[in-house]
């Protein structure tokens, strides 16, 4: 083979080993800007999902089962309220409950960050006063208060009182609570409290890392409602719960 040719491909296998030294130094370079940046934990590796993605896919998997749980609610009352004789009043509400849940699908649907789904929560909250409001009218019952709804878990709808709760290792103080919950509670039992996804394990949802905050607090934060529950009661705070940072109540 003749010295030029050979020559030739020495050349050529050099530039190549160079562009392709200089490719993997970009590549590096950039990667280190990224982690930088964002961390190694909210880093995507080997196809996984980040930390900003999972956490994500957790609150507004719980906010889509809030929205399954009163469109569930809305079709099993549809056949009452179109009986002869229902009170105009139980259909205005009810429509309410209709209109609140297509609002917050909607605000769902745009939703790209857990701040997003407390309009989410406050809409539905709405939504579940009118449906109980409805309920009770159909059933010849007095309407419900304008209550927060039960701390334990918001889809029990409006509270009826408040009682005082604990959660273990905690002090106690007053929460909003359906009728149900508050007769466990005084019985002394647990009530049915929600429970979320948080790692691939169920949590206590006012224990939930701080993801979970602007869901839940949209429950308690409606203008129209006194103060009493919401991240006061340390939701969505990262297991460091308000009922633990305060301290106990005088006797």
């Amino acid at each position: 083979m003749p010295n030029s040719m050979i020559a030739s491909g020495f050349l050529t296998h050099a530039t190549g080993r160079e562009r392709a030294g200089s490719l993997c130094k970009s590549v590096r370079y950039a990667w280190l800007r990224v982690v930088r940046r964002y961390g190694w934990r909210a880093m995507p590796f080997f196809g996984h999902r980040t930390r900003h993605e999972r956490e994500w896919e957790e609150v507004r998997s719980s906010a889509q089962d809030d929205l399954v749980a009163l469109g569930d609610d809305i079709r099993s009352l549809d056949v009452d309220i179109q009986m002869p004789g229902v009170a105009d009043d139980a259909k205005q509400r009810y429509g309410q409950a209709l209109q609140a849940y297509q609002r917050a699908s909607e605000i769902f649907d745009r939703a790209k960050r857990p701040e997003d789904l407390a309009p989410v929560s406050e809409t539905l909250e709405e939504g579940r006063y009118a449906m109980a409001y409805s309920k009770a009218l159909l059933e010849g019952r007095p309407p419900p208060e304008r209550r927060p709804p039960c701390f334990f878990d918001p889809r029990h709808g409006p509270s009826t009182e408040d009682v005082q709760w604990a959660p273990p290792g905690g002090s106690p103080r007053p929460v909003p609570a359906c009728a149900a919950d508050a007769v466990r509670i005084k019985e002394g039992f647990a009530p049915h409290g929600r429970q979320v996804t948080v790692d691939g394990r169920p949590t206590d949802y006012w224990n939930a890392p701080r993801h979970y905050g602007p869901w839940a607090g949209g429950y308690f934060n409606g203008r129209r409602r006194r103060p009493a529950a919401g991240n006061a009661h340390g939701i969505g705070s990262g297991g460091r719960s308000g009922f633990r940072r305060r301290r106990p109540l005088r006797r």
